[in-house]
């Protein structure tokens, strides 16, 4: 099975403006020693909710002209189905489907705002940069480049498809970074919030039970730098796709 990093940009910078200001460390339940438990897309289980995308249109919105499809939707909304759901299962809360289809659509709406921008600025990903690109993400999943080109055919994505959307995804990556800037946390802000996982760990220990034991400092650190980015990166995200967004032409079909 792939690994999860390798996602179109389109579920990328979505799943930036949906996780915006979450804090998925500071719970244990869902540390690091959880994640291999996360479910891939399509692994829900058998008894609990499903993806509903009945009422969804072929054409689900458009963004100065271009069309956002069912087929694009429907590829993000059931990857970020299984993420979300098993969120609301650790937190004991209901998955609110109407309310994330919203968000998979406004989040489609605002990466290809960024994609636009992107051709505006004329920032684009050469040939050379595509190929260290596919190495990156095939050594992610411990494999080489052919042999990840060869998984991804078996799903049904041919090469040609896996370099476009390499191109679009570095490109977008190029626009924020260029943008919207650099959001590496301070030394300072990471052990702020190494403090608050491990109040959150001592408050789940109870009269009859211990606390379960807090990970390291140094076990946790590249997790909490990579969500304290996230969390800025997400939030200035927003603010920037919504000054694009005064002056696009945006059409929502559902």
């Amino acid at each position: 099975m792939l690994h999860k990093k390798w996602v179109l940009s389109v579920a990328l910078v979505a799943s930036l403006l949906f996780m915006s200001g979450c804090s998925s460390t500071a719970d244990p339940e869902s540390a690091p020693a959880s994640s291999s438990t996360a479910q891939e897309p399509g692994q829900e289980e058998a008894s609990g909710p499903t993806p509903d995308i009945s009422g969804v249109p072929e054409i689900v919105a458009t963004v100065n002209g271009e069309e956002i499809t069912k087929a694009d939707f429907t590829r993000i909304y059931e990857g970020q189905f299984a993420q979300v759901m098993q969120q609301a299962q650790l937190s004991g809360q209901e998955l609110d489907q109407d309310q994330l289809r919203k968000q998979t659509t406004e989040g489609l709406v605002n990466t290809e705002l960024l994609i636009q921008q992107a051709s505006k600025k004329k920032i684009f990903a050469t040939s050379k940069d595509l190929d260290k690109a596919l190495l990156d993400v095939a050594k992610s999943n411990d494999m080489d480049s052919k042999e990840f080109l060869a998984a991804m055919d078996g799903q049904g994505v041919d090469e040609d498809a896996v370099r476009a959307q390499l191109k679009t995804q570095l490109e977008v990556e190029r626009l924020i970074s260029k943008e919207v800037g650099d959001f590496t946390p301070s030394e300072k802000d990471v052990k702020a919030a190494y403090e608050v996982v491990k109040d959150q760990y001592k408050g789940k220990g109870t009269a009859e039970t211990k606390a379960p034991k807090v990970p390291s400092y140094k076990e946790i650190k590249p997790e909490l730098e990579q969500q304290l980015k996230l969390q800025k990166e997400g939030a200035a995200v927003k603010e920037y796709t919504a000054v694009l967004r005064k002056d696009a032409k945006v059409e929502m079909k559902m």
